[in-house]
């Protein structure tokens, strides 16, 4: 299942708003790599991406080896997972 620019662009805003909350500062809307996170900043994001998506963190990073390190890339992984699980909620539901 694929998702549309509309709700790329809402995962995009949630995705910046974890990383607000991690940095204490929010980033420029035209960042696009994000290697300049230490390894506590991109475990914290980990789990924060977990608890607000509520997708497994193993499935987060098992989606794209560098997932952390483009905004783009982590945008588009959490979108698809997003894509994945909804048919499955809705069918719990």
């Amino acid at each position: 299942m694929s998702t549309t620019p509309v709700e790329q662009l809402a995962v995009r805003e949630r995705v910046l708003a974890v990383l607000e909350r991690i940095l204490g500062y929010r980033l420029d809307p035209a960042t696009e790599h994000l290697t300049d996170l230490d390894s506590l900043q991109v475990l914290e994001l980990l789990v924060s991406l977990e608890e607000e998506f509520d997708i497994d963190s193993d499935r987060i990073i098992e989606s794209q080896p560098d997932w952390w390190a483009s905004l783009g890339t982590l945008v588009a992984s959490i979108s698809a997972l997003k894509a994945e699980t909804q048919p499955e909620e809705s069918k719990q539901g």
